[in-house]
């Protein structure tokens, strides 16, 4: 009896520029309506975006900033993912993670959302009525190559700095020299 061979990357049929994201404002078109590439190799960059209505206070409040803190320390020890890198905002979480296993990976991005909207809304015995929780699905990226990952830690590390009061820049990526870099770390 044959057995049936798995599915690779390379079988979808997806634009080159979206081949390792998936999630976000991607599933509106139809370029994000593929699975969801995970690797166990590389990196990931995960966005969680809420819906302001939603959540009271945002997530940057004082007490869904620590429950948030929480659960991802929860979960990522019984999923056995890593969690290199994390910044909440306002109304967005970003996370720069690893996993060993891909079934690991998938089970803590369903349960982290599951548990992040319980949380923000109240909602354990009774149901959500009104404005979802998500505003997307949650946005994912396997990052290759060393160069892609350091422009994602230090993009992580830009909005944490802002969301604890540097000024907003909209270039701010761009053409920053080696010393303003090591200022982002300090």
């Amino acid at each position: 009896m044959k057995h049936a061979r798995q599915q690779t990357f390379s079988v979808l049929n997806t634009h080159w520029k979206h081949r390792y994201c998936h999630g976000g404002a991607l599933r509106k078109s139809s370029h994000g309506r593929c699975a969801r590439p995970l690797s166990t190799k590389d990196p990931l960059h995960l966005v969680f975006k809420v819906n302001k209505a939603a959540v009271k206070n945002g997530l940057r409040h004082p007490r869904n900033f620590g429950l948030i803190n929480i659960l991802l320390k929860k979960y990522s020890r019984r999923f056995h993912v890593k969690v290199e890198q994390f910044s909440i905002q306002t109304d967005h979480i970003h996370l720069l993670l690893r996993g060993s296993r891909r079934s690991g990976l998938q089970s803590f991005f369903r349960v982290v959302a599951g548990q992040f909207a319980q949380v923000l809304t109240d909602t354990f015995s009774r149901k959500h009525e009104g404005v979802k929780v998500w505003k997307y699905r949650p946005f994912s990226r396997v990052v290759k190559g060393f160069q892609s990952y350091k422009i994602v830690r230090d993009y992580i590390q830009l909005n944490e700095l802002e969301a604890a009061g540097r000024p907003y820049s909209k270039t701010r990526l761009r053409g920053l020299r080696e010393a303003q870099l090591r200022e982002l770390w300090i």
